[in-house]
């Protein structure tokens, strides 16, 4: 997946690129926290005595799922905005003229990324309900890593506040 964000980034310019470079950055950290996430898990079904094979693989299942989700959401919003910025073109534009497109075409931006939040949606639910239906993994242990991008996110991005990146 990464390689299709670096050749996204080559492709539409340097600013994408950097656009990318901090997805990347911020798709590794994600990984690390739900690593981080996973050991805490798998600890305490081994601290309370109900470890097992399938909550490894819960949890492993649910990283995947983030992981590729938050990719996905980095692709897709990239995506959009580069359809919106090809529409716009290089030309100048006063501030009425920038309204004026901007209130044109922000809903197409909107659906490319709504179509997104469908399929991903989708994704992490359908992995929930093969967690339930076939045994093989942990129902509980695949459901935290899934709740737990947001908090990984927004405790990564006050790390890097914090450091004035």
């Amino acid at each position: 997946l990464w390689i299709i964000l670096k050749k996204h980034a080559k492709k539409n310019g340097e600013k994408m690129k950097n656009n990318c470079n901090n997805s990347y950055t911020d798709t590794v950290l994600l990984a690390i926290g739900e690593v981080a996430v996973s050991l805490i898990i798998i600890l305490i079904y081994i601290a309370i005595g109900h470890f097992d094979w399938t909550v490894l693989s819960g949890v492993i299942l649910g990283s995947i799922v983030t992981i590729f989700n938050f990719v996905h959401l980095s692709y897709s919003v990239n995506k959009a905005i580069n359809k919106f910025m090809a529409l716009r073109g290089d030309k100048e534009m006063n501030d009425e003229e920038a309204a004026k497109f901007a209130k044109d075409n922000t809903l197409k931006v909107q659906n490319e990324v709504a179509k997104s939040s469908i399929l991903r949606t989708g994704l992490m639910i359908a992995s929930l309900v093969i967690a339930f239906i076939t045994k093989l993994f942990s129902p509980l242990a695949t459901l935290i890593p899934l709740a737990m991008y947001k908090p990984i996110l927004y405790a990564t991005q006050l790390i890097k506040a914090k450091r004035g990146e």
